[in-house]
């Protein structure tokens, strides 16, 4: 289980905290890891689940809050005490959560007419080699989307609305790869892991192999990615679908920040898809007055040039000569929201080239 990442929780749910909502039993191999990541503190928070391991198929889940490990009240407990008694020498985790509804990923649910905008270019089955099993040779089930975009999606099942991860489909190449498994293929580029996939049919894989190459082709001829950004930007707050986060933020302004000033910060409604965060004046605004781009930043749960505002937290930038970004939020369970939001946004989505 690892420790180093920012994490939170929903202010938005109606949380009995009194009784939790689940009980997931999470059994790693020996010397192996639990593969889930926390933060927070009275009470920690799941921010972040690996693929392929034991914590993704318990069915634990992003925004899971813990209230008992193997029988033991964890409600009250800081953080580093958490991590303790998680790495107390079982290798079998019992974990009593509260869910916190899904408001990262929120299910969309139309009614009437389909929308073609949304429409997935291809949708079905893969399996999906493991690139961290200690079995070399694991294969995965995963339910994968194209979607217009030009991004390949892959979820759990075809129920879950919260994918685990998210690939643009630039600079690759897709190679057939007989050799490992029958109806497979690699997705592979220099400098980047390689997607291997297989299908259940040749039929599938042909299909699967020719829509990729494509979006691959579409994606090569421009930066798909900033295009859709910038023409979100366009949009109004709530026709943004599936966003991963949304509401209202407080921005420090760069001279504020340059001197600590416990002034100088702005409040903004802010929309958070795929590791951007779009700024309106208000939940109303007909367009958005600017966009953060935030492939590569790293989250901070603290703000040391904050002027001692209360809620804030830091957004760092991969490139020291990029802007970094100070926030602040109205109470610290929001704070907690936003933090677990941004990492799983920034985290799962995976900017190539």
């Amino acid at each position: 289980m690892a420790t180093d990442y920012t994490a939170s929780v929903n202010c938005e749910c109606h949380l009995r905290f009194a009784e939790s909502d689940k009980r997931v039993i999470v059994k790693r191999e020996a010397d192996g890891e639990f593969g889930f990541r926390i933060h927070g503190s009275k009470p920690v928070v799941v921010s972040a689940i690996e693929p392929d391991t034991p914590a993704e198929s318990s069915g634990l889940e992003v925004g899971d809050i813990i209230m008992s490990v193997n029988g033991r009240s964890v409600m009250d407990a800081t953080h580093s005490e958490v991590v303790r008694l998680a790495h107390s020498g079982t290798d079998v985790l019992e974990l009593e959560v509260a869910r916190t509804c899904n408001v990262l990923a929120p299910r969309v649910v139309r009614s009437g007419a389909k929308d073609t905008q949304d429409e997935p270019i291809c949708t079905g089955y893969l399996w999906r080699k493991s690139a961290t099993s200690s079995n070399m040779d694991k294969w995965v089930r995963r339910w994968f989307a194209l979607r217009r975009d030009n991004c390949l999606y892959y979820y759990k099942t075809d129920s879950d609305s919260q994918p685990v991860g998210a690939i643009m489909l630039l600079k690759y190449e897709v190679e057939t790869t007989p050799e490992l498994r029958l109806h497979s293929f690699a997705i592979k580029k220099q400098a980047a892991p390689t997607l291997r996939l297989a299908a259940d049919t040749e039929e599938a894989a042909s299909r699967w192999a020719t829509v990729i190459k494509e979006a691959i082709e579409r994606n090569n001829q421009v930066d798909t990615w900033l295009n859709a950004s910038l023409r979100m930007r366009e949009l109004p707050a709530c026709t943004i679908q599936r966003p991963d986060c949304f509401g209202y933020l407080s921005k420090q302004q760069e001279h504020a920040k340059k001197t600590s000033s416990p002034t100088g910060w702005s409040r903004r409604y802010c929309v958070l898809k795929d590791a951007a965060l779009y700024f309106y004046d208000d939940a109303n605004a007909e367009k958005a007055f600017g966009v953060a781009c935030l492939h590569g930043f790293r989250v901070y749960g603290s703000a040391p040039n904050s002027g001692g505002r209360k809620h804030a937290f830091e957004l760092q930038p991969p490139d020291p000569t990029q802007r970094s970004y100070t926030f602040a939020t109205e109470s610290e369970m929001d704070k907690k929201r936003w933090l677990a939001a941004l990492e799983y946004s920034i985290d799962r989505w995976i900017k190539i080239g």
